[in-house]
């Protein structure tokens, strides 16, 4: 094991210091002898032996004074000291300076290659401990997310480079509180503004996550996914948390942008592109909501299928165009006279059909027909035209005319249709088609 290290070997005295090299050199890869401290100290900062053997009766330096040097060069250096000193008070101060070992001259072979081997085990810990947080240190920061290894006292101890790239001023710490590696301008956990994951884990020894936002410096906003651990013992005790940060920003406005489409494309499957009303599909499912509905509270409504009268000759004589902003400015008065319970929707051409709530007798839907009606008085005027239009009405009503929607608006339509043939600006009611009770439009 000795073999792989080096070793400087401080001893004023010649011929100790030759027996200790005749004795000792064959264990190391290489052995440094200093005659003084002052050499030591040269030797150590070039050629950086792994480990120290030193007397305390230096005579250009305190013994003790040149371990302090030692240590503020490499802190972690095995020393030991092999010293004729046989004092306590010595002893105590050495421990003080971290020293690994204290062998008393005349040096014992066995006892200083235990020591030697001693704290040959701890470089060879301390090198596999360097060797595994290299490659711990290697593969987390090629993970993109932000990463922290959290001791009990909140303090990190080892972080990634998307943890450092956050620019917090605990950087500047070396081992600062997990709460510091942050460049956010709306406070950390501490200060009480955002969910603390570690706080629930002490509660709950259980995994967790919460959602930080912050503001960065630029004043944009970050929605921040905190997953956190624990970190057990054998015993089954916490002995450190593991943090991993994931701002979530992009994925929530590609979500929002995903709704926001979605909510597009289901108004454009539900609703007539000229108009914006409900088209048949959607005109379909409120008509059997509302069927449902009434099935539960009892009562009922009425469904009016709109027919306009001579819209072709309009479409020929003055085009499409105006003939689509005919429809649009018919669709517009109609939405003034119905109630917000109520629907108007497009079912196709120059047909509208609306749903009437509520109606408790055929005075209620005849009320509301002689409005519609009534709004084809006024002309209608569009790009220097003045068109007169109409329209005739068919009236279903639940539950008495069917309990189906495809039953309603078909006998919606049949009654527009009486409403036509008995010379159209007038509504009937399907209940009422048999007897030909047929009400034209009431003139003011």
């Amino acid at each position: 094991m000795l073999k792989q290290f080096s070793l400087l070997y401080i001893e004023e005295d010649e011929t100790t210091a030759h027996a200790f090299l005749s004795e000792f050199e064959k264990f190391f890869n290489s052995v440094f002898i200093a005659r003084s401290a002052e050499e030591g100290i040269s030797i150590f900062e070039i050629s950086h032996p792994d480990m120290v053997v030193t007397d305390l009766q230096l005579s250009s330096l305190d013994g003790l004074e040149f371990i302090k040097r030692l240590r503020a060069i490499e802190s972690k250096v095995p020393i030991i000291v092999n010293s004729a000193f046989n004092d306590p008070h010595l002893l105590l101060k050495s421990i003080a300076l971290s020293v690994n070992d204290y062998i008393l001259k005349p040096t014992n072979t066995n006892l200083m290659l235990q020591a030697l081997r001693k704290a040959a085990r701890i470089l060879s810990y301390e090198k596999s401990l360097a060797r595994s947080h290299k490659m711990m240190q290697t593969i987390i920061d090629e993970i993109p997310d932000p990463i922290m290894y959290i001791e009990l006292d909140m303090r990190v101890k080892m972080m990634n480079k998307a943890a450092k790239a956050l620019g917090g001023e605990g950087l500047t710490e070396l081992y600062p509180k997990c709460n510091k590696i942050s460049d956010e301008t709306s406070g950390g956990c501490s200060n009480g503004s955002h969910p603390c994951p570690i706080n629930d884990i002490i509660k709950t020894k259980s995994p967790t996550t919460v959602r930080h936002v912050h503001t960065d410096k630029e004043g944009k906003k970050h929605h921040i996914d905190v997953h956190a651990k624990p970190i057990f013992d054998h015993d089954g005790a916490i002995v450190a948390y593991l943090e991993i940060r994931q701002d979530i920003s992009a994925y929530l406005d590609v979500q929002k942008q995903l709704i926001l489409e979605t909510k597009k494309l289901t108004h454009l499957s539900m609703h007539d592109s000229l108009t914006q009303l409900p088209n048949r599909r959607l005109l379909e499912n409120r008509i059997n909501h509302a069927i449902e509905q009434k099935n539960r509270s009892g009562g009922g409504f009425g469904i009016f299928f709109i027919d306009l009268d001579h819209f072709k000759e309009i479409n020929d004589s003055l085009g499409h165009l105006i003939g689509d902003e005919l429809l649009i400015q018919i669709a517009k008065r109609i939405q003034k006279v119905i109630r917000k319970a109520d629907t108007i929707a497009r079912n196709g051409g120059d047909e509208f059909v609306l749903i009437i709530d509520s109606g408790a007798s055929d005075a209620h839907y005849a009320t509301v027909a002689e409005k519609i009606l009534n709004l084809f008085q006024e002309p209608f005027r569009i790009d220097g035209y003045e068109i007169n239009s109409a329209c005739s009405i068919g009236i279903s009503m639940f539950p008495k005319d069917g309990q189906s929607v495809e039953t309603l608006l078909h006998h919606a339509d049949i009654a527009m249709y009486a409403s036509k043939k008995a010379g159209r600006q007038q509504f009937s009611f399907y209940h009422s088609y048999e007897s030909k009770q047929i009400y034209p439009m009431i003139q003011d």
